[in-house]
């Protein structure tokens, strides 16, 4: 079960913070250091750039999002559920924040609270990957149904 869990945190990977992609980081370049090294899956190289990234800009929403994506590479779901939840104090509207939210609290097993910030994803039109999100919450569904039919 908790494989199947991590394979959706590993969808994450192309719908938020993603070297590939244009993303807010202006000048930040031990973000996307720690960007590209997490979309290698090289997690040790990627750990100390997220992290003096953060440290230099907390309130960076893709440092904290990328971050986010570590723990959950690393099967830390708890430090990850902190860390968006923390972010969300701040950063209440962001459909990126949202979505992984979402699947972190999926991985978690807190199925109907994930469901309920799925939803939420919609409530940032801005957000580029609303499809990638809907694809996870029903990744999230089915594995809400499988664990309903173990006996």
């Amino acid at each position: 079960m908790r494989t199947a869990l991590l394979l959706i945190a590993a969808a994450l990977y192309g719908c938020t913070a993603n070297p590939e992609q244009s993303v807010s980081v202006g000048n930040d370049v031990r973000l996307q250091l720690g960007l590209a090294y997490l979309a290698q899956g090289k997690l040790k190289l990627a750990y100390p750039h997220l992290q003096t990234a953060l440290t230099n800009n907390p309130l960076s929403l893709d440092a904290n999002l990328a971050l986010g994506q570590w723990y959950l590479a690393t099967n830390d779901v708890d430090s990850a559920l902190s860390l968006y939840q923390q972010t969300l104090s701040w950063q209440p509207m962001s459909g990126a924040l949202y979505n992984n939210y979402a699947v972190a609290l999926c991985v978690a097993g807190d199925w109907k609270k994930a469901l309920r910030y799925f939803d939420k994803v919609a409530l940032d039109p801005a957000y580029p990957h609303h499809a990638r999100a809907e694809a996870n919450r029903a990744e999230c569904l089915a594995q809400v149904s499988h664990d309903a039919a173990q006996p």
